[in-house]
């Protein structure tokens, strides 16, 4: 894959960009900073409400228009209503734009709802809209954009075309306030960007997810999360933060860094190690129940006091 020297300015001159979620917070100051360094951005949306309920074909078009003027004149953003849930969409979509830009060289899936609830409370429409809208989503324009980066790999002659996921937290670490759906929707990302990093290597395409912790807007306040205001120093909870790191993720001069899981929180950027094997013990042959019982105090790091309580144990 391609990379400029680290003395040549970086930017996405030429670069067609989609943005899905287009209109929200991280998605919207992607797309301007991506139209900054010289990008075509299309901010894909459909309009609905945090929560996933109802659609608004006006809102794409009309956060398109906001978000150039703030843009400038260098790249350019236009918006597409698409509901990224239904496949036909999504498909009639990437035909179109392949159609009129020839290539998408990066795909952000910035896409999502939020539902909160304890699982004793969630209903099988919160589990199906906050799936939908985040791995379903994700899976379903993965999908579009990979068969045809697949098929043109050898046209684009090694020019690296990358796709961004977005997870979170939930679905890395846990956490007790967003809920079983969110959780299992960013695992299902995380775990999926890995995967497609692998399918999609040999075909010159960079697969990586960012988590953006603590980012203002309406999803923070929606769970009532503190956050910082623009005046303060840093501005730690800017969703430019995560908009810079995913910019360049996008560009052609990241071809280098793929199926990575990056934490961007403030200033700080982290790089997940997704799942790694902690500690092992290991036999020659079967565990019984009883060595079992045994091995699992060792793994943790407690046995010494264990075997203290109950005398000699043998090793294994």
């Amino acid at each position: 894959m391609k990379m400029s020297p680290l003395s040549v300015p970086v930017d996405l001159e030429g670069r067609v960009i989609l943005v899905t979620g287009g209109a929200g917070d991280i998605g919207s100051a992607v797309a301007v900073q991506a139209a900054q360094l010289g990008a075509t951005v299309v901010v894909a949306d459909n309009g609905t409400s945090v929560d996933g309920v109802g659609q608004d074909v006006a809102v794409a078009a009309d956060v398109a228009k906001r978000l150039a003027a703030q843009a400038g004149d260098r790249g350019g953003i236009e918006g597409r209503f698409c509901d990224v849930t239904d496949p036909d969409q999504v498909e009639s979509m990437f035909e179109d734009l392949f159609a009129a830009h020839g290539n998408v060289d990066a795909v952000l899936a910035a896409a999502g709802t939020l539902r909160t609830s304890p699982v004793w409370e969630t209903t099988i429409d919160d589990w199906r809209n906050v799936l939908e809208s985040h791995a379903t989503h994700t899976y379903l324009v993965a999908a579009a954009a990979c068969r045809r980066w697949r098929a043109n790999s050898e046209e684009r002659a090694g020019s690296p075309c990358a796709l961004v996921t977005y997870t979170a937290a939930t679905g890395l670490v846990g956490r007790p306030d967003l809920g079983v759906t969110h959780s299992a929707a960013k695992g299902a990302i995380a775990a999926m960007t890995l995967e497609l990093a692998h399918e999609m290597y040999p075909y010159a395409v960079t697969v990586n997810a960012v988590n953006a912790a603590n980012v203002r807007g309406r999803m923070a306040r929606h769970v009532g999360a503190s956050t910082t205001e623009s005046h303060d120093a840093g501005d730690a909870s800017s969703p430019q933060h995560a908009a810079t790191l995913s910019a360049y993720l996008a560009s052609a001069d990241a071809g280098w860094v793929t199926g990575q899981v990056f934490r961007v929180m403030g200033g700080l950027i982290g790089r997940y190690r997704p799942w790694d094997l902690a500690e092992s013990i290991e036999r020659d042959d079967f565990w019984t129940f009883e060595e079992t019982r045994f091995g699992l105090r060792r793994l943790f790091g407690v046995y010494p006091e264990y075997k203290a309580q109950q005398g000699p144990h043998r090793e294994f």
